[in-house]
């Protein structure tokens, strides 16, 4: 009996120890570990020709690291070369006509100013004469009146008064003839400006060809690596072709997803321990920002969980670390 009572015992207790284990296994397979994963990125753009061409020379290859300024690539300047020349013909034959109107007219300028000038001190001169003329004839028909002096001598008074009069007009005239022919030359500014504007025109052009020609040498935007090579030697390109693509190594972060439920644990500013899928890399970064707009449905509902969707907002994390490679993926650190 005993014997018996020992075997149920230790039965219910094998039962039970079974019953205890699956349940265990179930709850630890139910239990998810909650880990906050993130991608890297960085800085990178295509560099493109600005004028199209043949691709001449290639100077730098997929991973290379280079400089900002430093000439990548070249492209053919045949075509650029004959159009700055036929630029500079263009603009120094208007710019020499142009010149030729602008002596022509200050030539003019300087010889009517000082006719006028001329013309001015006659007509002071004649009017200063008038004024005394006027003077003497009213004093000698005073004189007259009183029978004091002869007829004769007061007409040749009035004679010299007359004469101032008629010289003072004439030096008018002569100021006035003086003026109108500095005004003609004055118009004559309306045709250097007129000069002017396809010289100017044509300066735009050797500018623009200036341009064209430098852009023929393909220079690096910043210093950075080569990631992609995307043409080879001699291939024909447009300005919608880019050449490379270059990234750069000191300008990265890490791109967090954050459900609703925990983004308000974080802020602008924050600093951030992250760790890489190798244990060995751990970086520090600081959030830079935070999206406003959400990003679809991270998670799922289910029927065992109960659980609704949850909303995810990405949280950008800077790091501008150079060990970091684009597509790398980090930990959160909690």
């Amino acid at each position: 009996m005993n014997k018996n009572l020992t075997k149920i015992i230790l039965a219910i207790i094998v039962v039970a120890a079974g019953v205890g284990l699956f349940y265990w296994q179930v709850r630890e397979a139910r239990a998810v570990v909650v880990e906050t994963w993130g991608m890297a990125d960085a800085k990178e753009i295509n560099i493109n020709s600005k004028v199209s061409g043949r691709v001449v020379s290639l100077l730098v290859d997929e991973g290379d690291v280079v400089k900002q300024g430093q000439v990548i690539a070249r492209i053919d300047s045949d075509y650029q070369e004959p159009q700055q020349r036929q630029a500079q013909a263009s603009l120094a034959a208007q710019n020499s006509q142009l010149q030729q109107v602008i002596i022509a007219s200050q030539s003019a300028e300087g010889t009517l100013d000082a006719n006028l000038n001329a013309a001015e001190a006659r007509l002071n001169q004649a009017t200063t004469a008038v004024d005394l003329a006027a003077k003497e004839e009213v004093r000698y028909r005073e004189l007259l009146k009183a029978d004091a002096i002869s007829v004769s001598l007061y007409d040749s008074y009035k004679s010299r008064l007359d004469d101032a009069l008629a010289a003072q007009a004439a030096a008018q005239e002569g100021v006035d003839s003086a003026k109108a022919a500095l005004l003609q030359n004055e118009q004559n500014q309306a045709q250097i400006a007129a000069a002017r504007q396809p010289a100017q025109a044509l300066q735009s052009q050797l500018d623009s060809a200036n341009l064209n020609l430098h852009e023929t040498e393909i220079h690096a935007p910043f210093d950075g690596i080569i990631t992609n090579k995307y043409v080879e030697e001699g291939s024909l390109i447009s300005s919608s072709v880019p050449l490379y693509s270059l990234q750069d190594r000191t300008d990265n972060w890490v791109d967090f997803k954050i459900k609703e439920t925990e983004i308000n644990n974080f802020a602008v500013g924050d600093k951030i321990q992250m760790q890489g899928r190798n244990d060995s890399v751990k970086l520090e970064g600081t959030v830079e920002s935070i999206r406003r707009k959400a990003d679809f449905a991270t998670q799922k509902a289910t029927s065992e969980r109960g659980d609704v969707d949850i909303i995810a907002f990405n949280l950008k994390v800077r790091t501008n670390d150079e060990q970091i490679y684009p597509g790398m993926r980090f930990k959160l650190l909690r």
